[in-house]
């Protein structure tokens, strides 16, 4: 298997281009790469470009000539994905992460995108671990490092691509965890908001945020169509078996508007891992304020806790492809 993986991953970085926005013509193009290179992953004989060629020609029905330009324009893709830094480019360097940094990841990927160019320029039968070895020499990172990398990104495409089609069948299950990070709130903009100057009543108001927020998502994430059923952490056990764990940490809680109408700002990180695969599909902060339950409408947080968890859940359902369509 390592000989195979050292040889695969000069193509790899086109595999990432499944999420990637790339253009309808080359979706089959795409699809049938990376059914190649699942198949060359199975055995453990070198892998050379012509071979990579003919076996996703025979896929499509195109030519070595026609898919050398596709594939070029799939590698521009992902070069125009790290020049603009998506969010597509930054769950693609998750998969690095801990023990490759994002800078080192990103120039990873870069050289690849230039050896995968030169490997479609040469119309020589190339034995691609050669431009592998250069690629990762260059970003300055180990080569097993590289490899385990690759690992996990190649499992992260599967479930951004390949998985997807049953996603969009099948509605899949949630455990939902949480914690409140240490902040501060400013006394002055609960007073107004609760309408009282007890100070012990408002702080008990917003000690734990996750008290609210976390049992608000578990309520309402199954209004999705798209998520069958979701359960808390705390509440989970072996017959529980969900398809994603999504936590959410609570970095700050604030207020914004005017005195006559204060509505409720939350800062959180959201972290969403495939369970069965352990892939980190997501790490990222996330801000919500309140659109309509402010301090003229309702003396109440209960409301705006609803509101975060519709809100979030709207957001990691986007990430997953699955957004609701309104």
């Amino acid at each position: 298997m390592v000989n195979n993986l050292k040889t695969a991953m000069p193509i790899f970085a086109l595999l990432l281009l499944f999420y990637s926005g790339a253009h309808a013509e080359n979706a089959p193009v795409q699809s049938a790469l990376y059914a190649e290179l699942q198949a060359h992953f199975s055995r453990q004989d070198p892998i050379y470009s012509q071979d990579i060629l003919a076996a996703v020609a025979g896929r499509t029905g195109l030519s070595a000539a026609e898919l050398r330009p596709r594939i070029g324009a799939l590698l521009d893709t992902l070069s125009a994905q790290r020049k603009n830094e998506t969010e597509t480019l930054a769950a693609l360097l998750l998969q690095g992460s801990p023990d490759i940094t994002a800078e080192r990841t990103d120039k990873l990927i870069g050289y690849l995108i230039k050896e995968g160019h030169k490997v479609l320029a040469n119309e020589n039968n190339v034995l691609l671990e050669k431009g592998v070895k250069k690629a990762a020499r260059k970003a300055k990172v180990p080569f097993f490092q590289s490899r385990a990398y690759i690992l996990k990104a190649l499992e992260w495409a599967q479930l951004i691509s390949g998985e997807s089609q049953q996603q969009k069948i099948e509605p899949f299950g949630f455990l939902v965890g949480g914690k409140t990070n240490r902040f501060e709130v400013a006394l002055d903009p609960l007073f107004l908001f609760f309408d009282t100057e007890d100070e012990a009543f408002v702080r008990e108001q917003v000690r734990e945020v996750q008290r609210f927020i976390i049992p608000a998502m578990v309520r309402r994430l199954p209004e999705s169509d798209a998520i069958l059923w979701a359960v808390r952490e705390r509440e989970s056990n072996a017959l529980v078996v969900p398809d994603y764990h999504l936590r959410v940490g609570i970095d700050n809680l604030s207020f914004t508007g005017s005195n006559l109408d204060l509505k409720p700002c939350v800062e959180t990180t959201i972290d969403l891992v495939h369970r069965e695969h352990k892939v980190q599909l997501m790490l990222e902060s996330f801000s919500f304020c309140s659109e309509k339950n402010g301090s003229a409408t309702t003396r109440e947080l209960a409301p705006f806790w609803n509101e975060a968890a519709d809100a979030i859940r709207e957001h990691a359902l986007k990430r997953l492809g699955r957004q609701q369509p309104f």
